[in-house]
């Protein structure tokens, strides 16, 4: 509550660096009051007995990129900061709004980034702000100022050009001025690149930090430049979350600490992005991990950042996911949680924040276990406090914020399909049809997530009548259950995360008449048609994620 003072005692306490000897910590008024021992309680404090507990600073994720509520969201996951890397205006502004409340994470952003007419990130977020040359350097930045901007972000493609994905990019003289509009006016510089010819390139103009560990392998004189540049980079290895396991689990998914408290909607939106379709090769993401360790070992200073909520990620639980993969690449978990408070905290100029001592704002989160040593204990949340306020844990889940957070991804991630597919088209689904008379049973459809020779047995309206399966498996499926199954109960997600059964009247490819089973649902005795395409019809409703323990384990 505002105005109590809180005392945590028989805590271990990583302060951002390091593990200190102190087992308690008092907070006051919004801020740490005090460091050291059970000594610090006294009569009227409110009292958190953290035995077994390891009290971190607030955590903050150096990259993502916001959705309504998604401060709220990652307060419950113990990130305190997010660190926006491209946002629309008015979204901007609701984000800095709701960051002023106790159960939303501080928000700090670079407004809208800069980049070439058409170039990245384009597909997603459609008509915005654009630079066209070194002449419009100062009005941009004065514009991203104006927004509430605290960094600027410029993105950098050149020598990535000729896929069919390309887009323009700015040049190295644009990005110049830019870096030299931002310096003259106090803020720092990010950087979107992917490859280390890029990286290399922008060292000259002086950028700050990169905004990703390039993905194509760095050699030893570039390893030594970046370094020797002084530049921070921002890891994004949770984007290879995006992709299903060798299980065909999606990984933020196979982690029950956090699964369990996604809530069902959110769950379900990351166990459909595992089942979109998949390039016949999926991407190694080794690479990144290998130069994510050699930088670290040159010296460079390596922030967590997660890039959510690129597909298969969440904000604020995927900076766990983010710490594991940081540790997996060879840093110690200690330096992992470092790269997460104190480092990203002095990189930024945020000197309130990212340690726990004495003076600096009070957010923290108390984690049971040892994260310093293991660092998938950084996961078991017990309680998060934001300026000395206990955050609602189970404040996101079914909130109108998560709502209005899922349907704008939606609706963003349509208009990245819709333009991606009309570039690099989604292969066919092979036909299967009754040899007697040619009628159409339902489809086949390739599943390269699973395995490279698996099938994704489909109804004619493209619903899943089961698990990708070997080709003669699947067809056999169709053959079987094809149309049967469309005498069966279905289940429509009428919004994210909220399913209603119904039975099929008429099934066609692109629409599907549906009644609701509800003998109380207000709707016209024949049905009501709806796009199988742009809503979830499963056999089955999506199961709440278990909550028991499991293994060890961009733009």
């Amino acid at each position: 509550m505002p105005g109590m003072t809180t005392t945590i005692t028989g805590i271990r306490l990583f302060d951002g660096e390091r593990l200190t000897a102190d087992t308690a910590v008092r907070l006051s008024g919004g801020l740490i009051d005090a460091v050291g021992g059970p000594e610090l309680l006294r009569d009227g404090d409110h009292h958190v007995d953290g035995t077994g507990c390891t009290l971190l600073p607030g955590l903050i994720d150096a990259h993502v990129h916001l959705l309504p509520g998604a401060s709220r969201q990652a307060l419950t996951f113990g990130v305190t900061t997010v660190l926006d890397m491209f946002c629309l205006p008015d979204l901007l502004r609701g984000a800095l709004d709701a960051s002023t409340h106790p159960d939303h994470a501080d928000v700090f952003s670079s407004g809208v980034g800069a980049t070439a007419p058409g170039g990245h990130p384009s597909l997603m977020y459609g008509q915005f702000p654009v630079v066209t040359g070194p002449g419009d350097a100062d009005r941009f930045v004065a514009a991203r100022i104006a927004e509430g901007a605290r960094y600027l972000k410029v993105f950098y493609e050149q020598g990535t050009a000729g896929g069919p994905l390309s887009a323009p990019s700015l040049d190295v003289r644009t990005v110049s001025a830019l870096v030299e509009a931002a310096h003259r006016a106090g803020l720092l510089v990010a950087a979107h690149v992917s490859t280390g010819r890029a990286a290399l390139d922008l060292l000259p103009t002086g950028v700050d930090v990169l905004a990703h560990t390039p993905f194509d392998p760095l050699t030893d004189d570039q390893v030594r430049a970046i370094a020797a540049a002084g530049v921070a980079v921002v890891s994004t290895l949770s984007i290879a979350d995006g992709f299903p396991d060798g299980g065909g689990t999606m990984p933020l998914l196979s982690r029950p600490a956090l699964a369990g408290r996604l809530g069902p909607r959110w769950s379900a939106v990351i166990e459909r992005q595992g089942r979109r379709w998949m390039p016949p090769q999926l991407p190694d993401f080794a690479v990144a991990g290998d130069n994510v360790r050699t930088l670290h070992r040159a010296g460079v200073p390596v922030l967590a950042g997660t890039d959510a909520p690129n597909p298969g990620l969440a904000h604020g639980a995927s900076l766990h996911r983010e710490l594991e993969r940081l540790a997996a690449a060879g840093l110690t978990p200690a330096e992992a949680l470092t790269s997460a408070t104190a480092r990203t905290a002095t990189v930024f100029g945020l000197a309130d924040r990212g340690r726990v001592r004495p003076g600096l704002r009070a957010d923290l989160v108390l984690v049971a276990g040892q994260p310093d040593l293991r660092i998938r204990d950084s996961q078991e949340i017990r309680a998060v406090w934001k300026e000395g306020i206990p955050a609602g844990l189970g404040s996101y889940v079914d909130s109108p914020d998560e709502t209005e957070g899922l349907r704008t991804l939606r609706e963003q991630t349509e208009r990245v399909v819709a333009a991606v597919a009309a570039v690099l088209p989604r292969p066919e689904p092979v036909p299967v049809r009754r040899d007697e008379d040619g009628e159409l049973l339902g489809y086949l459809e390739r599943a390269p997530e699973r395995a490279p020779d698996h099938w994704r047995p489909l109804t004619v309206f493209g619903g899943e009548l089961g698990e990708p399966v070997s080709r003669d498996d699947a067809e056999n499926l169709v053959r079987a259950e094809g149309l049967a199954s469309l005498t069966e109960p279905w289940w429509v997600e009428e919004t994210p995360g909220r399913w209603r059964e119904a039975r099929v009247q008429e099934a066609h490819a692109d629409r599907l008449r549906v009644r609701w089973t509800d003998p109380l649902a207000d709707q016209p005795a024949q049905g009501q048609w709806i796009d199988p395409r742009a809503v979830a019809v499963r056999r089955r409703p999506p199961a709440r994620p278990s909550s028991a323990e499991g293994g060890e384990g961009r733009a």
